[in-house]
């Protein structure tokens, strides 16, 4: 065989490659396009304003209004309050007090209303007490005091509430000194009146922009996978260096030695408490307009193993009892409802309640509040 023919050969053996490689291209550019259209599968063409809704520099991240959540953060009712129900109840905490179940990618949607801590309250004055009260959710994920004092100060001259319950939880701890600590804003008695977005959030909402951009969907597809798989994730190792691990890591330590080592941390979180009790006792004006409450996590109710410590709780209730404001600790009494069982009341491998825990909870919680009802 001669150079000329082998030349030839090699050349059309490359032609052959070269336009298979280009229809492959196209058909996937057109499969990436029309499942943009049809689904998307994948999302490739994200709206800023979509990316962007749930990042505030408020409230650092709100819920997307639609058809769970109206503008101010208030989880919808499928059964809407009456216009006779009385008092008003504010209800606000984290994922908790949100009622939620985790999607596959870990983040937490939204479940059954009745799978919810206002839902059972209400519903135990309705059937048991006669008694038809309002409820408003403000419940939702990884808040925490240093978010509640700016939601106070917006929800409560709107709503009006007459009491206002509060679920602090162990992971408030974790969110208030890692997670907000350096975005509180600030007045000029240095109440919190702000708490700044997140800017690894917005980095990442940014890098998603930025990535689908391309003109050819092929490239946003490989633009996206390497900053969501690699880019991304080097960022986020960097941003959360020096943190804790483990948003658990203070309850897992014995309580004296917790006290000791995080001493400076358990100062701030208890200044956090004390901005957030004078803030909604300013503008409740009585002890009776304000109700802590505190469930306890499947590790409070083991005797072996990992037990957590109460050393959150203990902050909640030392400032509490200093204001004369009501504190409900329902950890003993679902100890000894849940019994050898405690397991059977919270979602597998997760420290949510499942429908039979968050029952328990809220009627343990309507009954301790019962008391702060009774001048309405």
């Amino acid at each position: 065989m001669t150079g000329a023919v082998r030349a030839n050969r090699v050349a059309a053996v490359a032609g052959i490659v070269l336009v298979n490689v280009v229809v492959t291209v196209c058909l996937i550019e057109v499969a990436l396009r029309v499942q943009q259209t049809f689904g998307p599968l994948y999302d490739l063409a994200p709206r800023p304003e979509i990316l962007m809704v749930q990042l505030s520099n408020e409230l650092n991240h709100v819920p997307e209004r639609g058809k769970d959540w109206d503008g101010n953060g208030i989880r919808r009712l499928q059964e809407p309050n009456t216009a006779q129900c009385a008092p008003k109840l504010l209800f606000m905490g984290d994922s908790f007090m949100q009622g939620g179940d985790r999607a596959p990618d870990g983040e937490i949607v939204a479940s059954r209303e009745s799978d919810t801590i206002p839902y059972q309250v209400r519903h135990f004055f309705r059937e048991r007490l006669g008694k038809e009260v309002c409820v408003f959710n403000a419940g939702y994920a990884s808040y925490s005091p240093s978010i509640f004092v700016p939601q106070a100060k917006k929800l409560i001259p709107l709503l009006q509430p007459d009491i206002v319950i509060i679920d602090v939880d162990e992971t408030d701890f974790w969110d208030d000194n890692y997670r907000y600590r350096q975005l509180v804003v600030r007045d000029g008695d240095g109440s919190i009146m702000a708490v700044r977005a997140t800017p690894i959030s917005l980095r990442f909402q940014e890098g998603l922009m930025e990535t689908t951009s391309k003109a050819l969907y092929l490239h946003r597809l490989l633009a996206k996978l390497y900053f969501t798989r690699i880019t991304f994730p080097r960022v986020l190792e960097g941003s959360n260096r020096g943190r804790p691990a483990d948003g658990f890591f203070l309850s897992k330590l014995p309580a004296a030695g917790a006290k000791e080592k995080y001493a400076a941390e358990i100062d701030y979180f208890r200044a956090t408490v004390e901005d957030l009790t004078k803030t909604i006792l300013s503008r409740m004006g009585s002890t009776n307009g304000l109700v802590y409450i505190n469930h306890p996590h499947l590790e409070h109710l083991r005797n072996s193993g990992i037990v957590f410590n109460d050393v959150v709780s203990s902050i909640v209730h030392e400032v509490a009892s200093r204001h004369g404001v009501r504190f409900c600790d329902e950890t003993e009494s679902l100890k000894a409802q849940f019994g050898t069982s405690p397991e059977d009341y919270y979602i597998p491998n997760d420290m949510h309640f499942n429908p039979a825990g968050t029952r328990a909870y809220g009627i343990a919680v309507a009954k301790c509040i019962a008391e702060s009802l009774l001048p309405y």
